[in-house]
């Protein structure tokens, strides 16, 4: 089912300062950076690794309500908040065999995948499937 890591996301407090530690002291080189699209209350900057299959992504909520809002608010110094894996094939079809053993998906995509403004398609599984990390899906 997974064929690969495709990014970590943290949410930060300051995306400017994220950025430029990973940009000036690890000497990564930012991808993009940008508003997540319409209907998603944050931004977001991406840095790739070795052969751009593997990414760290910075997350930084533009209004005070949200997921990622509420979730800086537990932890205001900022957080490893996910996980991202790629799968095999079409992400429904991946998911399916874990879906019918009871694996349960997070709220956001309880209802199917969701598109990005980067162009994944993604499924959320809920943490309490994960031992408490939000674990993410996707297919490009």
């Amino acid at each position: 089912m997974l064929t690969g890591l495709h990014h970590v996301g943290y949410v930060v407090p300051d995306l400017d300062a994220a950025i430029a530690f990973y940009r000036d002291t690890l000497g990564l080189v930012l991808d993009r950076r940008g508003d997540a699209g319409p209907g998603f209350n944050f931004e977001v900057a991406v840095f790739r690794l070795g052969d751009g299959s593997t990414g760290i992504e910075l997350i930084k909520p533009i209004t005070e309500t949200g997921p990622f809002a509420d979730f800086l608010r537990a932890n205001p110094n900022g957080a490893l908040h996910h996980i991202a894996y790629t799968t095999a094939g079409h992400l429904t079809e991946a998911v399916a065999p874990a879906l019918a053993c009871g694996l349960q998906l997070g709220a956001a995509t309880a209802n199917g995948p969701i598109d990005t403004a980067a162009g994944w398609r993604i499924l959320n599984i809920d943490p309490s499937n994960t031992h408490g990390l939000l674990t993410q899906l996707g297919e490009q």
